[in-house]
């Protein structure tokens, strides 16, 4: 053993004592490193941080143990604003959905096609190509609008300031309004997106729209019942048949 301890010497390397003796000194020294953090501006700041953290918290418990229906209101409120948040959606998904729509409308002859669905789709298309679609996200929904100009462009009205959009026209520019993972005005252009309404424009007003009422009423049932059942001809039928 003393012979390992000999070439450790040799080689520069401290012995197992020497390692044992700097790392008592390392303890005995932390102490005094403890309290000097503990005692030093960083620590009285942290206690009073942490204190004011309790007290906070201690208020909070008793406030909901008090007004259990005002609490429950607040944790309500706070787990809806962090449920749309967390659906709130993207410019990626409304992409994604513009993309689908079309493909939707794409395999459809121009003559089936919904004609508001298509014209709106078609818009879309044309803003996104020209490069003057824009997203905005302000937490728990977002909002799809339309630039006057492409960002790459360099002509002298997209870079003036006074030639810019006012912010009272904004409404006017909106798009599409996301939220909870939805893109509501999408949905409900592309609503009936098969049905061309021009087909039925020769019908009568009271055909033109049909209720569920219409296709589930126990009226329908039974005509369409009735044309499986076997034609029965009475002899007055077939007298008079045969008269005319």
């Amino acid at each position: 053993m003393a012979a390992v301890w000999r070439r450790l010497a040799l080689a520069g390397r401290p012995g197992p004592w020497a390692r044992f003796t700097a790392a008592a000194a390392a303890a005995a020294a932390r102490p005094e490193l403890r309290a000097r953090l503990r005692d030093g501006r960083v620590g009285m700041w942290m206690r009073s941080l942490v204190a004011d953290y309790r007290e906070a918290c201690k208020e909070i418990v008793v406030g909901a143990r008090d007004n259990p229906w005002k609490a429950s209101l607040y944790c309500l409120l706070l787990g809806g604003a962090a449920t749309c948040a967390y659906y709130n959606p993207s410019e990626k998904s409304f992409q994604e959905s513009l993309l689908e729509s079309s493909n939707q409308l794409l395999v459809l002859s121009p003559l089936v096609r919904n004609c508001h669905a298509d014209r709106h789709i078609q818009k879309l298309v044309t803003i996104k190509t020209q490069g003057r679609l824009r997203h905005v996200s302000l937490g728990v929904f977002s909002l799809m609008y339309t630039a006057p100009y492409d960002p790459d462009t360099s002509i002298y009205g997209a870079h003036c300031e006074y030639l810019r959009p006012r912010w009272s026209d904004f409404p006017d520019r909106i798009l599409d309004l996301g939220f909870l993972g939805k893109w509501w005005v999408l949905v409900s252009k592309m609503k009936d997106w098969d049905i061309n309404d021009d087909e039925f424009a020769h019908l009568p007003a009271e055909l033109r729209t049909v209720t569920p009422q219409n296709l589930h009423s126990a009226e329908n049932e039974r005509l369409f019942e009735l044309k499986f059942q076997p034609i029965i001809l009475r002899e007055e039928d077939m007298q008079e048949g045969e008269a005319s």
